[in-house]
């Protein structure tokens, strides 16, 4: 599982990481816990991205939330998962500033991500950074 994940995903990470600076484990880690791996993925959506409204697409999934609650929320949708990941690159930089200037220091960008509204889940910070030390 981890090791498909990695050949899927790990050269676009890699090359998008050159391009934009961002530390690539960061996007594989986020990535993976976002979808377990790659195991639950909806609409090439890789980091759970809400619905933008610049873009075209969208699909309303049912997502369990920390807590256990579940509910349905319009998620975008992408030709690629490739491209979500870039989507989501844009979206740090357009909307998660304090982030994006950490983009090479994953414990601190984590923690900032949570801190600034990303996700929900008061542990969503350590379960990134978690994920991020398996690499």
């Amino acid at each position: 599982m981890k090791k498909e994940f990695l050949e899927r995903f790990g050269e676009t990470a890699f090359l998008l990481g050159k391009l934009t600076g961002m530390d690539p484990k960061i996007l594989l880690a986020q990535s993976a816990l976002e979808t377990g791996w790659g195991r639950h993925t909806v609409g090439n959506n890789l980091f759970g991205i809400k619905k933008f409204s610049w873009l075209e697409g969208g699909i309303e999934a049912e997502t369990k939330e920390f807590d256990g609650v579940k509910t349905i929320d319009m998620f975008q949708t992408f030709v690629s998962p490739e491209n979500s990941m870039i989507a989501y690159l844009i979206l740090i930089k357009e909307c998660y500033n304090k982030a994006w200037e950490c983009r090479k220091e994953p414990e601190k960008y984590f923690r900032l991500l949570q801190r600034h509204g990303y996700a929900t889940d008061p542990s969503y910070a350590e379960k990134c950074i978690g994920v991020y030390r398996c690499f």
